[in-house]
């Protein structure tokens, strides 16, 4: 089955003890694998890390010229 588009989201998490917000999570995502990484963030909340993930899904599902760039960048805590 032929795709059009393929992404890659890498998702390394981890916990920061001694933290007020433990929660450490390392998003690495594409949505053009020919393009390589295009964007990395570090966030600290799972509902942003579950945020992240349905707009990447949300990018994959449109024009691959389009690009939202809806999570473009690379933020830390």
């Amino acid at each position: 089955m032929p795709t059009d588009n393929t992404g890659l989201l890498i998702i390394r998490a981890y916990v920061e003890r001694g933290s007020s917000a433990p929660l450490r999570a390392e998003v690495r995502l594409t949505s053009d694998v020919s393009a390589g990484i295009e964007r990395t963030l570090v966030l600290a909340d799972a509902e942003l890390v579950a945020d992240v993930v349905r707009g990447w899904l949300d990018d994959i599902l449109e024009d691959p010229t389009a690009g939202s760039g809806r999570h473009a960048g690379v933020t830390r805590p």
